[in-house]
């Protein structure tokens, strides 16, 4: 039985300040726990964009003390990650950047690499989910 197998339906869940330099910290956070997990690279590439995100366009980053969780879960074979923040007013979900706009890219890549992904309201903000399988979309 893999590491992975042994801990199935484990949840893990960790609060990071609001600020750009955390992103390192939750990509590490989401490593360790997918360790040995098929789709931990798309994960973690996933987790960077929706916490860069978060800090970018919502209370998290904006406010003094603003935090993004981190929430990561093994359902079934599938990797399921939350990220939750503190919400904003109106913040866009997509963009539509021109060609060498330098923003505006990270839900298209999240799209690209992972099986799933949504928005859900929370009472603290709003959650933006992920799942990712056997490495990532098919």
């Amino acid at each position: 039985m893999t590491a992975v197998a042994a801990r199935r339906g484990i949840v893990a869940s960790r609060c990071f300040p609001g600020l750009t330099e955390s992103a390192h910290a939750a990509r590490d956070f989401t490593r360790a726990v997918l360790a040995g997990h098929p789709a931990v690279d798309h994960a973690e590439l996933c987790v960077t964009e929706l916490f860069a995100n978060a800090v970018a366009y919502t209370r998290s980053g904006w406010l003094p003390g603003g935090t993004v969780t981190v929430t990561v879960r093994i359902v079934g074979g599938s990797a399921v990650v939350t990220v939750l923040d503190q919400g904003a007013p109106d913040a866009p979900l997509l963009a539509d950047p021109d060609g060498l706009d330098e923003h505006g890219r990270g839900l298209r890549l999240v799209n690209a690499l992972a099986d799933d992904w949504g928005t859900a309201p929370d009472p603290a903000g709003r959650a933006v989910w992920f799942s990712c399988g056997t490495g990532g979309a098919q």
